[in-house]
This record gives C-alpha cells, sequence and structure tokens, in this order.
C-alpha cells in the first residue's frame, strides 16, 4: 500500500514539474518580444487576429488561437489470440473492432502584447487553457 501512494506522489509531482517546465519555456518564448519592435513580433508570429488602439498612443495585439480534439470513437486493433493445435497451438493476429464514446476537449490560447507608442512590445501575457 505505501509503494502505491509512494509511486502516485512521485508520479503527481513529476506531472506538476513538467507543466512548472512548459510554463517556464513557454513564457521564456515569449519573453524575447519584449523589447523588440512590434514588426519583429508580426514577421515571426504572423499577423495578429485582433488589435486595439490604446489612448496612449500605444496598441495591444491580440492572438488567439482555439482547436477542439475529438476522443474516442471507432478503431481496430490487432488483437493477439492464442489458437490450440495438436502439435501445442499457435499464436495469431486477429482484428478486433473497438468502440468508445466519443467526447471532444476545446482547447484555445489568447496572447496579448502591448505595444508602446514608439512601436516596441513593452509586455505579454496568456489566458487559457492552451498557451503552454
Amino acid at each position: 500500500m505505501r509503494l502505491i501512494l509512494a509511486v502516485l506522489l512521485v508520479s503527481m509531482l513529476t506531472g506538476c514539474a513538467s507543466l512548472t517546465q512548459r510554463k517556464a519555456a513557454f513564457a521564456q518564448s515569449m519573453d524575447v518580444y519584449v523589447g523588440k519592435s512590434a514588426d519583429d513580433l508580426v514577421i515571426a508570429e504572423g499577423p495578429p487576429s485582433g488589435t486595439y488602439r490604446l489612448s496612449t498612443g500605444g496598441q495591444v495585439f491580440e492572438y488567439f488561437r482555439t482547436r477542439t480534439v475529438l476522443h474516442g470513437g471507432s478503431y481496430t486493433v490487432m488483437q493477439p489470440i492464442y489458437m490450440p493445435g495438436a502439435n501445442g497451438g499457435t499464436w495469431m493476429s486477429v482484428p478486433t473492432q473497438i468502440a468508445a464514446p466519443v467526447s471532444s476537449s476545446e482547447y484555445f490560447c489568447k496572447l496579448l502584447f502591448r505595444i508602446s507608442a514608439k512601436n516596441v512590445v513593452e509586455s505579454w501575457t496568456a489566458q487559457g487553457n492552451d498557451c503552454y
């Protein structure tokens, strides 16, 4: 029982470290734009999905992406089965149809880059469940 708890604890901590590492890598990849021109950002990431003019003369560039992932459905796997015989038998692979309920998951990420009046990226923020 203690071994199972220890394995679960280690796997949970590993998952957290993995998420922390992904977040750090993502932040590092976005931080490279801070201090660069908005033109450099557009060249690297493409045109923003939206722009907003600020009263200070600056802008906010919005990059928004969304995706839907489908889970389940029907698929075929090769199932090994043992066929007994007079001389001992043999293993065979038989196609087997598997069906699982279909469901979907929605993922999105909205990145906002604050651009100064002098066309320099000042900061960025990310919102969503698919940014890392």
